[in-house]
């Protein structure tokens, strides 16, 4: 077991790592940020249980789309307010 894993160690240290420029870096931070807005969009409409009493969560997509939403407009409504986000601090400095 312990010679795979130093085997696959080894080989992944002889592939180079990919040449990253500006863009390709910014690509990447707006996606992560992206998923983790729609993580928390997701996360806000959960609810949760205490002492045997259900607990509403905020539901921001019901908030701000109103009922009907689709998957879809969830995922709109991250990136938008992904970008939103990075005007603003783009702005700010």
């Amino acid at each position: 077991m312990a010679g795979i894993s130093k085997r696959i160690e080894a080989l992944e240290g002889r592939i180079p790592p990919p040449e990253e420029d500006e863009a390709t870096a910014r690509r990447r931070v707006l996606l992560r940020e992206t998923l983790d807005e729609l993580a928390r969009l997701k996360g806000s409409r959960a609810v949760h249980y205490r002492a045997g009493r259900r607990i509403e969560g905020e539901d921001i997509p019901l908030t701000i789309l109103g009922p009907g939403y689709t998957t879809e407009d969830v995922r709109e409504l991250a990136r938008r307010r992904v970008l939103e986000r990075a005007a603003f601090e783009d702005l700010s400095e």
